[in-house]
């Protein structure tokens, strides 16, 4: 009995494995994606199958697959999954499902397999792709695959076509006020129009009479023609709110969580400032030192969030970069808000150096949540309601506590 079970299933695995080597298709793939994505918020994508047959193709499957590497020691070393703590002894010491879910946020998600169906020949049909991203930044998509299962359903036969592209992943947001801090406005060379504008760009004031040393360019014609006497453009310097928003990407030992934190409330005071009468510069050191800005004519937060998508952690530079590029425009800041992963003495050295400055600091610190407790006041026990303490799984909540009144 034994043998003669071996046997038919034997042939039915042979018989399987042939039925897969007669399909062929000539199929083409369309792939329609978001302007954006955001992390950990579903979106849905459409993709366009095409048979270009005459015969019709039934039974099929389609997976659409996302290109990424596998990760090295280094980053399985370092990384951090919030479900081991439900897990075993075993699975925490060997790692396995924690190297699962690293390759799964390394590549950005999972990509459920659809039923396709029957589809006819020369015809097309549009499939609906729901998928929930893991990470910020882009996403690369490699190729679309075509399954169909032999008539015992023992084996899959497949067809792979290469289909690149990539999506951007936007980071997650969280609701926070519009937050001004009591500097003053500050003059701002150029006015509103330089972001629009070349050279020192004023708001306009009025027309007078020339003077000698006037400036060619501010001569205003059309009255010239007029007058038959030179009349100049009068301008009003601009004086306005402009905030700096100090991101702090030096990771060093702390989690990789924190850092996610961290971008995620900067992606979030980003979004506020859109409706404000106010500038906000971004700043934090990668590669290099980076300034971006943002608010009135500078263009929208739209293109901040894009710039926070990709942002990465600093691991090869010291925090006194970061300084020293605050320090460069610290005349033009009217504030700053200031978003810490760790309260260590250089980091507190450094809040404590901007307050000796006399300018209005904001500073958020986000720790992972088995430090718990309070935080020392340090550098700020002058104004401790403008120290915030974060905790990672808490970000939300303890925003929502905040007295924003008081800050």
């Amino acid at each position: 009995m034994a043998f003669q079970v071996f046997a038919i299933t034997s042939s039915l695995l042979l018989l399987s494995i042939i039925s897969s080597l007669t399909f062929r298709g000539n199929f083409h793939f369309q792939r329609r994606l978001p302007e954006y994505g955001t992390v950990t918020f579903p979106f849905k994508y459409k993709i366009t199958i095409a048979n270009q047959d005459q015969k019709p193709h039934r039974d099929l499957v389609l997976m659409d697959e996302l290109a990424s590497d596998f990760p090295d020691y280094e980053s399985f070393r370092t990384s951090v999954d919030p479900l081991d703590k439900h897990r075993n002894w075993v699975d925490r010491k060997i790692g396995y499902p924690r190297l699962m879910s690293l390759v799964r946020t390394t590549r950005g998600g999972a990509l459920p397999l659809v039923d396709v169906d029957t589809l006819p020949g020369r015809d097309e049909k549009e499939i609906e792709i729901e998928f929930v991203p893991l990470r910020r930044g882009y996403l690369y998509f490699s190729r679309t695959s075509l399954f169909r299962p032999d008539p015992f359903g023992l084996f899959r036969s497949i067809i792979n076509r290469a289909n690149p592209e990539k999506l951007l992943v936007l980071p997650k947001t969280y609701r926070v006020p519009q937050v001004t801090l009591s500097g003053q406005r500050k003059y701002q060379p150029g006015g509103i129009n330089q972001a629009s504008a070349v050279g020192d760009s004023q708001e306009f004031l009025s027309l007078r009479d020339y003077q000698p040393g006037d400036p060619m360019r501010s001569i205003h014609w059309r009255s010239y023609a007029k007058r038959g006497e030179p009349v100049v453009k009068e301008f009003r310097d601009e004086y306005f709110v402009r905030q700096g928003l100090i991101l702090d990407t030096f990771i060093e030992d702390n989690s990789v969580l924190q850092f996610e934190e961290a971008v995620s409330l900067a992606a979030s005071f980003a979004m506020s400032i859109e409706d404000q009468d106010s500038l906000l510069d971004l700043m934090f050191v990668g590669t290099e030192s980076y300034r971006f800005t943002t608010g009135r004519s500078f263009g929208k937060a739209a293109n901040m969030l894009e710039i926070l998508a990709c942002v990465v952690p600093c691991r090869d530079r010291d925090i006194q970069d970061l300084v020293d590029m605050t320090l460069q425009h610290l005349g033009e800041l009217s504030g700053l808000v200031i978003i810490l992963l760790a309260w260590d003495q250089k980091r507190q050295d450094m809040v404590r150096y901007f307050l000796s400055l006399n300018v209005p600091v904001l500073v958020f610190v986000i720790t992972d949540t088995k430090d718990g407790g309070q935080i020392p006041a340090g550098p700020m026990q002058s104004a401790p309601q403008r120290l915030v303490h974060l905790a990672v799984d808490d970000i939300q909540a303890a925003l929502d506590r905040i007295n924003w009144a008081t800050i």
